[in-house]
This record gives structure tokens, C-alpha cells and sequence, in this order.
């Protein structure tokens, strides 16, 4: 049996049920291009984000950093503890 092809597809149902607040969560996401701004405010979050602490976290990062592979030998140990060498 074929559908016209002026006729809209019938509506499958189904036993979830649409949440109301998720569809409204949902259409606020969607309009939301049309409100933002680019101002101070919004600058400021996108500096510390993508700045400032991904730079603190790389700073800590290097200045604790307790396994030294840097330009090391393979005849010198990487822990600089229990080192026992292999014969």
C-alpha cells in the first residue's frame, strides 16, 4: 500500500514521551546566537579558559614534573631511585 505524496508521513507512536523541559532547554540553546554579545564580560571567561589556565596548568605541570626524559641516555636512570641496571 503507498502513501500520497501530498499527505505529510504519519507520526509513529511511541511509548517515550517528549520531556517539556528538555524541549525547552532545547530551544533556548537554538535562539541563543541571536542574544550573545562579544563583550568585556564574555572576553574575560574566553581569556581565563583558553589562557590563563591551561598556561598555569602547563607551568605547574613543568616546574613539578618528577621524571626528567629529557635528553636522557639510556645508560642513565629515569627514577634516580632503586635504579638497578640490567646485565
Amino acid at each position: 500500500m503507498h502513501q500520497n505524496p501530498n499527505q505529510p508521513p504519519k507520526q509513529l507512536k511511541t511509548v517515550l514521551h517528549q520531556d517539556p523541559e528538555v524541549q525547552k532547554f532545547s530551544a533556548l540553546r537554538e535562539g541563543l546566537i541571536k542574544y550573545y554579545r562579544f563583550n568585556l564580560k564574555s572576553a574575560s571567561i574566553a581569556f581565563l579558559f583558553l589562557g590563563a589556565i591551561p598556561i598555569t596548568l602547563g607551568y605547574i605541570g613543568y616546574k613539578y614534573q618528577t621524571i626528567n626524559c629529557i635528553a636522557k641516555r639510556r645508560t642513565e636512570p629515569v627514577y634516580l631511585n632503586n635504579y638497578v641496571p640490567r646485565s
